[in-house]
């Protein structure tokens, strides 16, 4: 529907490079974390959009305390 489109543009606006850039700060490049976030946000699924960026936060806070 529009309104699902309309929902979908306005959180990728708002949100998407915030999203992107978080990624990207867990080592991930600008492309493949793009490409996550729009396939997320084009099924609609942005509370698992978050909850999938903070489980990459904490994995990759995780093996920086470890790395030497």
């Amino acid at each position: 529907s529009s309104f699902y489109l309309l929902k979908w543009g306005v959180y990728m606006i708002l949100n998407g490079m915030k999203l992107i850039e978080r990624l990207v700060s867990c080592g991930w490049t600008t492309s493949d974390a793009a490409d996550t976030c729009f396939q997320y946000a084009a099924e609609g699924k942005f509370s698992e959009l978050e909850a999938f960026i903070r489980q990459q936060e904490l994995l990759f806070d995780d093996r920086r305390e470890y790395a030497v």
